[in-house]
């Protein structure tokens, strides 16, 4: 298991997004930042901090951190609630995980996309790699003309975890 990145999770208060009732992807630097509304005055924010050893919480390190590198990226709607939620102290953390799959061969199966291995939470890519699975193992298969052939299937599926590793 590797840890890429964390997420830190705050709730702004008494805030309205520039796009009410939508969530807000902003594309920071040096990473992503979500915004999305929890209820009619609330606004959970999560900021992905790349690396495996995060900014302290305790020392204050974490909001410094969140007032100099992310608070100049946040949209000037709600500056003042993300500002607010920092120094209120209600910072929370949790590691982003990144599980790569080992091929376990089950006749009658094939694990894709998200079921194979984890994708980052913030992306959604599980969903596009089982879309691209499904297109190599649609181009795999496509010259086996038994499905029921359950040999020649295993020998076409070993294949299928390693074309697919250019997704992963």
């Amino acid at each position: 298991v590797e840890v890429p990145s964390c997420f830190v999770g705050l709730v702004l208060e008494n805030c309205e997004l520039p796009c009410a009732n939508h969530g807000h992807v902003i594309l920071g630097d040096p990473s992503p930042v979500l915004f999305y509304p929890i209820s009619s005055t609330e606004v959970r924010c999560l900021v992905d901090v790349p690396g495996q050893k995060v900014p302290s919480i305790s020392n204050g390190e974490m909001a410094m951190y969140l007032k100099t590198v992310v608070a100049p990226q946040v949209p000037p709607e709600i500056h003042d609630a993300f500002i607010a939620a920092v120094d209120k102290g209600n910072i929370r953390t949790m590691p982003n995980r990144s599980m790569p799959a080992a091929p376990y061969p089950t006749p009658g199966a094939l694990l894709m996309g998200d079921a194979f291995n984890m994708r980052h939470p913030l992306t959604g890519g599980g969903m596009t790699v089982a879309l691209s699975d499904i297109v190599v193992l649609r181009n795999l298969l496509k010259p086996l003309r038994d499905l029921n052939d359950a040999p020649s299937l295993c020998k076409y599926l070993e294949s299928f975890y390693t074309l697919r590793k250019v997704m992963t």
